[in-house]
């Protein structure tokens, strides 16, 4: 049974060689006749009229899109590549070798045409022909197949940025060959397309064959060649864009929106409009170095711009609230007028309840100095005393009986000076009561006077806040309006 086997597998064995060394055999035969026999030169285009133009049918496929470089506004795919043209020298008829009709030959032995990509932003033009194969067919067909990777200017347009549109040509045409020469015809498709990239999608291709005339040298005849446009039409996808670039920004807006409800004594609203400011120069800086310094503003270096100036205006806004909410009489009163507006239905347009005003400070005052102004020093006779000393001391000096009594006259005059520095003692506590009551009056008066100012800043602060709150609608809106969203 074994030997069997062994038998049947050397029989399978001798004719896979067998036909390998008779397919071998048609195929050196075939080789050997047409380019050494008939000595192929594939230095010179394969017609046998030299009149008759070489048409090559050019057909581009996006496989993928690799890169595309906002900055230095290059376009990187990955493309496959397919050439066909007749080569009138490389015609057999396959009867005559075993009914072979094809065959892969290295693309250095035949001829090719030298088609290159014309805007190409590579460090050097890279031969993407090169180790690569062609299909020879019995009829005269050569086709070139082979993928690449091509590098390409492209012109961006980042106005609507990132919810743009970009449109990438790449430009294929022959270097030496003018149009009497060869014809070339494009085709191509991206149904093939893998999607690779989280930031692109193509949604479009288009392909367009031309004929420019072309003057090296100013004496010489215009010489006409032909070329093809592939366009390749792509979509950014903005999700990325919105969450790190656009949503922290109206956050941060929104934030100097909430500084207008701060209370001027917290000392934060300044700060605040400055970090918020400094917060925004750090986002613009980022979309900065995304894009090309072209003379195009982005729409939203737009928004970011007049969200800035929206900002350093609020933080002059609160630069004037709190100049308002500190003054005091050391300047000058809330003139009339605009106590009468901020009092009036400005104020009460804006909801603000007044805080105190001149009544209360006056009803205030009265029920402080109620018990004070009862103390009448007054109601001390001095005079009277006084008119009793002096009587004392005009007295005529008693006389030897009345000695007795002088003990009782130095006890009275010793109470009159106990009296008299009880007097002195009561006009130095009227005085310290005067200059005190002069004192609370004069502060109640810069309370009142702030009271009137920080008033004044509130509605001021309110109506910056509605004139801020209405600037920011108005930018969102004309912002929102010139984006393409299509």
């Amino acid at each position: 049974m074994s030997g069997l086997l062994m038998t049947l597998l050397r029989f399978i064995i001798l004719a896979l060689i067998h036909n390998r060394v008779y397919s071998s055999e048609d195929h050196q035969r075939l080789r050997r006749e047409l380019f050494i026999d008939g000595e192929y030169d594939r230095s010179v285009r394969p017609v046998r009229n030299a009149s008759k133009t070489t048409l090559v049918e050019m057909q581009f496929f996006v496989a993928q899109v690799l890169d595309v470089d906002e900055r230095l506004e290059t376009f990187k795919i990955n493309a496959w590549l397919t050439m066909r043209w007749f080569d009138e020298y490389l015609v057999w008829d396959p009867e005559r070798y075993n009914g072979l009709t094809n065959f892969k030959i290295t693309k250095d032995k035949v001829w090719m045409p030298d088609l290159w990509l014309y805007n190409n932003a590579g460090s050097r033009y890279e031969d993407y022909t090169a180790n690569s194969i062609c299909s020879v067919y019995s009829d005269g067909r050569v086709v070139w197949q082979s993928p690449t990777i091509l590098t390409t200017h492209c012109s961006m347009d980042v106005t609507h940025f990132p919810f743009d549109y970009q449109e990438c040509v790449l430009t294929f045409g022959p270097w030496q060959h003018g149009a009497a020469e060869i014809t070339l015809n494009g085709t191509g498709s991206a149904e093939r397309y893998l999607r690779s990239s989280g930031e692109w999608e193509v949604i479009g291709f288009e392909t367009v064959s031309g004929r420019e005339d072309y003057v090296i040298y100013e004496d010489d005849t215009p010489v006409p060649y032909t070329f093809v446009d592939y366009s390749v039409r792509l979509h950014r996808i903005a999700t990325y864009f919105v969450f790190y670039l656009i949503m922290p920004c109206f956050l941060i807006s929104g934030t100097t929106f909430l500084s207008f409800f701060l209370p001027p004594e917290s000392g934060e609203k300044v700060s605040l409009g400055i970090t918020v400011l400094l917060s925004l120069t750090v986002f613009l800086l980022i979309v900065a170095e995304l894009l090309p310094p072209t003379d195009v503003v982005p729409i939203i270096g737009m928004y970011y711009a007049a969200t800035m100036v929206m900002v350093s205006l609020s933080l002059a806004m609160s630069v004037v609230v709190l100049n308002l909410h500190h003054r005091g009489p050391e300047t000058h009163q809330v003139p009339a007028w605009l106590r009468k507006i901020v009092h009036g239905k400005v104020g009460m347009a804006f909801m603000m309840r007044r805080t105190t005003t001149r009544r209360d400070f006056d009803a205030r005052r009265k029920r402080r100095w109620k018990a004070l102004s009862s103390i009448e020093m007054d109601s001390l006779d001095c005079s009277a005393m006084n008119g009793w000393d002096d009587r004392m001391h005009d007295s005529t000096i008693p006389s030897a009986p009345e000695l007795d009594t002088r003990k009782q006259l130095n006890s009275i005059r010793s109470q009159n000076s106990a009296r008299l520095r009880e007097i002195t003692l009561l006009e130095s506590i009227r005085e310290e009561f005067r200059m005190m009551r002069e004192m609370a009056l004069e502060k109640e008066k810069t309370e009142r006077f702030q009271n009137d100012w920080k008033q004044v800043a509130l509605v001021v602060d309110r109506i910056f806040m509605v004139v801020y709150f209405i600037g920011m609608m108005v930018v969102m809106i004309v912002i929102v309006s010139r984006f393409d969203f299509r």
